[in-house]
């Protein structure tokens, strides 16, 4: 098979040169994999699912598409290849990495290196995808903020969290500020507004249907993979394929609370506590408990508003290439 490295131009430095080295090592042990790889570098925002699509109508899923960016670049390109034949193989190649964890277990055992050799002996399935629709006031539906996502959406705090990460990286973007920007920011807001005014019904697996009994929580998180946020587990059972999304949502607690279960959400031992209810839905409805302020949410760590948000859980709608551990 032959393979199209997408490849994101705004990777760091030190990222660049480790892949670079890796294509050296991949040409002096295995010239006949080096000749089946070409490299396309992003040009502008968009340009990686541009090349995504462009692949897919040309060679029609004969060939494979990698990802060698972050969690933003597997995303725009897992949008840009839902339904189609072409499939997405995720390198890690930004901060968090969050959704290799959870498809690659053991990815920090790896060098780039190691993904490029291993290349011929990807295992390719359908995984799912999960759909997020989101609607103004009116009802009017907001194409801009709908999407495909991959890993995790979420509403509540920690979307703040998530948006106050970015913040920091954009302000100063050292290899200090990339590791500890999102616990510095979940810190910071466990002390400041936690509470977050939304209500949510969900479609549950088993047929029934579930309304949340209150109008003020902390967070509600949609998992298709276990980990965001640099490694925080929302959804320590969650598996890319099962056809349902695991469903978080944390109750408006008092800051000791918050504390507490903060850290029990970081290791994924949250499930089962008091302030935690767990689900697994195929599809709800998240609606703002003001009409005058929009939900803001992420997925993929991406941002969405909307006064309603509406997800459903794609089946097998991306095929991805999983490595042999």
């Amino acid at each position: 098979m032959r393979y199209i490295l997408i490849i994101n131009s705004r990777n760091n430095q030190a990222n660049q040169q480790k892949l670079e080295d890796a294509i050296v090592r991949v040409a002096q042990e295995n010239p006949d994999l080096r000749s089946r790889m070409e490299f396309r570098y992003t040009e502008y925002p968009g340009h990686a699912a541009d090349v995504a699509v462009e692949t897919d109508e040309k060679y029609h899923g004969s060939v494979a598409v990698v990802s060698c960016g972050g969690d933003g670049t597997i995303h725009e390109i897992a949008n840009a290849l839902a339904y189609r034949k072409t499939p997405l193989i995720p390198i890690p190649f930004g901060t968090g990495n969050d959704f290799v964890r959870t498809v690659h277990p053991i990815y920090k055992t790896w060098k780039i290196d190691d993904y490029l050799l291993n290349l011929d002996n990807i295992v390719y399935k359908p995984i799912d995808l999960i759909k997020i629709d989101s609607f103004d006031l009116m009802g009017n539906f907001i194409p801009g903020w709908s999407s495909y996502f991959n890993n995790v959406a979420s509403i509540g705090l920690d979307t703040k969290v998530q948006s106050d990460a970015k913040a920091m990286v954009e302000a100063k973007d050292t290899p200090f500020t990339r590791k500890t920007a999102y616990p510095r920011a979940a810190a910071h807001n466990l002390f400041g507004k936690r509470a977050h005014k939304f209500t949510y019904k969900l479609d549950l697996e088993n047929g029934e249907t579930v309304t949340g009994d209150s109008d003020t929580y902390t967070l509600i998180s949609i998992c298709n993979g276990k980990y965001y946020g640099d490694g925080f587990m929302p959804a320590p059972t969650a598996e890319v394929d099962s056809g349902v999304a695991n469903v978080c949502v944390v109750d408006d607690v008092s800051t000791m609370r918050a504390v507490s279960l903060i850290l029990k959400y970081r290791a994924g031992k949250h499930e089962g506590k008091e302030g935690i209810h767990t689900y697994r839905a195929t599809s709800g409805v998240i609606t703002t408990g003001d009409p005058s302020l929009q939900l803001f949410g992420n997925y993929d760590g991406e941002d969405f508003f909307g006064n309603r948000i509406r997800f459903e859980v794609c089946p097998g709608s991306l095929n991805l290439g999983f490595y042999n551990s």
